[in-house]
């Protein structure tokens, strides 16, 4: 192992000498590199190296010459004759990887990060010879990476974008995707750009022929050879060719694409005639070329792509729906797009989606200045009445009412007539709907026409009705919810009690029905906490409220803990902005206390003090104080109480300002999560910038054998040196 080492390091020395030479590093910072590089070398000679290993490797080479090219420009060196130490670094991170990919070939990220890389150095290369010496080595990288990942869609669409981008040859580019669908028949993405392929490839011809000023159908065979043959076309976005305006040049262009086309038609007679002398073609067979012709330009082999691509994978509309839109993309294909929308029609005759998308796939490209545009829309509401007819769902009026209320929010402006128009057609299709609740009615439907009604108490009726309807509808609970803690805020609506019914809602109904839904528990404790400011109710009542929130997301799957780890920051939020003479109590006194979780009307506070107000003047210290003393009793009654999560003890270390108590909960946080390294991390981080090593040292002790994996181990271990390193850094500065 040490032998291959040396050599490693051997091969360096015309690079550092070169570097010492033109004095872009110093002998000191040599040394530094020789060490660093003898650390990597020694690193990926290990029997099991990670993946890390190689990317840190990587990392320091790119970082070096980053540095060199800096100093370079600084130095003026910029320009100057080429030597070793240019592409040596670049060279030996090639180096790095191949030898990852050799160790790790089943890693595909792997191989996406080395071809990304060689991707970057042609495109930023100063030398033609440079740019086509990485291209070559890009090609023989995708080759490789198929090799090793057959099944990998990515690397197929990748290699054929470089054939068809860099190497401008299509015909490559088509044969590499027909082999990736060979051997994955159903993947969509591979389908989805061979059509792509195809009507690039088309619309290269069509700007060939514009350039050339080619009118007629018959040098489009000629043209299309030379596309196969792999010359360079203009792509169909902008990006043409200029092949010069001088009716000489033209001229040239067109003898010569005549010269191609008798080639080809001598060619095609040979093989008619079976070796005999060709006869010439006749008008008859000249219109067939055309007509053949003709159709390529007009997608025919992509609608043949697409008639393939749907056998092999017939179920699925937004697959169709894809092809659509790339037809919609390319100037003279509406009959291609006609053809999917077509199959669509007759393979989803009874799916509410698509009938929808085919309702509105009218006004896809439609312009509203335009005169057309109302003839578009006339048809879309037609085609959807007679969906609804074929097909009365729930699913289909949702659709239907989406559609409408989309093109409501988008006339606006000058398109009064047009706004009002919607506007009719969804009062219409609210009123149908309500005659048919059981049969029509869901919880988008419900939203979309709570949002139709102005009148209050209409409003709250209807949102009663779609909760008991729908009652695991968060989205509807919230929209209720709301309105009544609106209306309760007007003196005009509100009642006596009006609060206590609800807080029984909220307990009794919502929250029982839609526990996981942040929505609501926000609206409710937001709602709280409004109060307490107003001084209906006590900072206990408040707490209890919190406590009883931690309860029911306790009762949740693991699933939810974000949305726990919500509640408890909220609460410490909550703490922490309490004014100066608010005290909170335990949970165990809040108990003592008699505070309960239902309201039963106005409260007054238990300890005497109102719930707003300021520390007054002269009192900021004191009140910075008991926001403190406020904020450690609700984190103590999480801890005591409920179970608390990583991202609460992230916010309380980001409002704890001793280093004791800080230290504490970065005890607590990673036990939480002892297999966490991220977590081990910000707990060494905070002792190593108070200076505490030994306390670090004992801590990246303990972490590495709470870490289960080698490679964890590994990555834990360099990170915890780069702390080191920069703590040294910090404390020589």
């Amino acid at each position: 192992m040490a032998e291959i080492v040396q050599y490693h390091l051997e091969k360096m020395v015309g690079e550092l000498e070169d570097l010492e030479r033109r004095e872009l590093f110093s002998k000191p910072e040599l040394k530094a590199i020789v060490k660093k590089r003898t650390k990597f070398e020694y690193a990926l000679k290990r029997r099991r190296v990670p993946r890390a290993a190689f990317l840190r490797y990587v990392e320091y080479e790119m970082n070096v010459d980053a540095l060199r090219q800096r100093r370079k420009g600084r130095m003026g060196q910029v320009g100057q004759k080429t030597t070793l130490s240019d592409y040596s670094i670049r060279q030996r991170i090639i180096s790095i990887y191949e030898r990852a990919v050799v160790r790790h070939s089943d890693d595909t990220e792997m191989w996406l990060q080395f071809i990304d890389f060689v991707k970057s150095q042609r495109a930023g290369g100063s030398q033609d010879e440079d740019s086509q010496g990485f291209t070559r080595l890009l090609g023989q990288l995708y080759a490789r990476a198929i090799t090793a990942h057959p099944y990998e869609a990515q690397l197929w669409i990748l290699a054929a974008a470089h054939e068809f981008e860099a190497n401008v040859n299509g015909t490559a580019a088509r044969m590499l995707l027909q082999r990736a669908i060979r051997v994955n028949p159903k993947d969509k993405r591979l389908w989805i750009e061979y059509f792509r392929l195809e009507m690039l490839l088309v619309e290269k011809i069509k700007a060939r022929r514009r350039v050339l000023g080619i009118d007629g159908a018959e040098e489009a065979v000629a043209a299309e050879e030379a596309v196969a043959a792999g010359e360079a076309v203009a792509a169909g976005d902008g990006n043409i060719i200029r092949l010069g305006e001088l009716d000489e040049e033209r001229q040239a262009a067109g003898d010569e694409l005549r010269l191609i086309e008798e080639r080809l038609e001598a060619s095609a007679l040979a093989r008619m005639a079976g070796g005999r002398k060709p006869a010439a073609l006749s008008a008859e067979q000249r219109s067939a070329m055309a007509q053949q012709a003709n159709a390529y330009l007009q997608g025919a082999v992509a609608r043949v792509v697409f008639e393939q691509a749907i056998t092999a994978v017939p179920d699925d509309l937004g697959f169709r729906e894809e092809f659509a839109s790339i037809f919609s993309k390319f100037e003279g294909m509406e009959e291609g797009r006609r053809h999917v929308l077509e199959s669509i029609a007759r393979d989803f005759a009874h799916d509410a989606p698509a009938r929808s998308y085919l309702c509105s796939a009218h006004l896809a490209r439609a312009n509203v200045a335009s005169p057309a545009f109302i003839d578009a829309l006339r048809l879309s509401v037609d085609k959807f009445a007679q969906a609804l007819a074929d097909i009365d769902t729930p699913e289909m009026w949702a659709k239907y009412v989406g559609f409408l209320a989309q093109w409501q929010r988008a006339s606006v402006g000058d398109m009064a007539s047009l706004h009002a128009y919607f506007t009719a057609l969804l009062e219409r299709a609210m009123g149908a709907v309500s005659e048919n609740k059981q049969g029509r009615l869901d919880e988008a439907l419900a939203l979309t026409f709570a949002g139709m009604i102005e009148d209050q108490q209409a409003l709250l009726s209807w949102l009663a009705d779609a909760t008991q309807r729908f009652p695991g509808s968060d989205g509807l609970w919230h929209r209720r919810l709301a309105a009544l803690i609106a209306a309760h805020a007007e003196p005009s609506l509100s009642g006596s009690g009006g609060a206590a019914r609800i807080g029984r809602l909220f307990e009794c109904e919502a929250l029982p029905a839609v526990a996981q839904s942040r929505l609501v528990w926000d609206l409710w404790l937001g709602w709280t906490e409004q109060r307490f400011s107003a001084g209906d109710i006590s900072a206990d009542r408040v707490q209890a409220r919190y406590l009883s929130a931690f309860i029911r997301a306790a009762r949740l799957d693991a699933e939810h803990e974000q949305l726990k780890a919500h509640l408890q920051c909220r609460y410490v939020n909550w703490a922490w902005g309490l004014p100066a003479r608010v005290h909170l109590r335990t949970a165990a006194e809040i108990s003592a206390a008699g505070a309960s979780i239902d309201d039963s009307g106005s409260d007054s506070d238990s300890d005497g003090s109102s719930a707003g107000g300021s520390a007054g003047a002269g009192g900021i210290e004191l009140a910075k104080a008991n926001n403190i003393a406020a904020f450690r009793r609700a984190y103590s009654n999480v801890a005591r109480h409920a179970f608390p999560t990583l991202g609460f003890y992230s916010r309380c270390l980001q409002l704890e300002p001793e280093f004791k108590q800080k230290t504490l909960l970065h005890e607590m946080a990673c036990r939480v999560s002892p297999a966490k390294q991220a977590q081990w991390l910000s707990y060494l981080r905070f002792l190593i910038e108070n200076r505490k090593l030994d306390s670090a040292a004992a801590v990246f002790w303990r972490a590495s054998k709470a870490l289960r994996s080698d490679e964890d181990r590994a990555a834990f271990d360099t990170a915890y040196q780069s702390l080191l390193q920069e703590e040294a850094i910090s404390k020589r500065s």
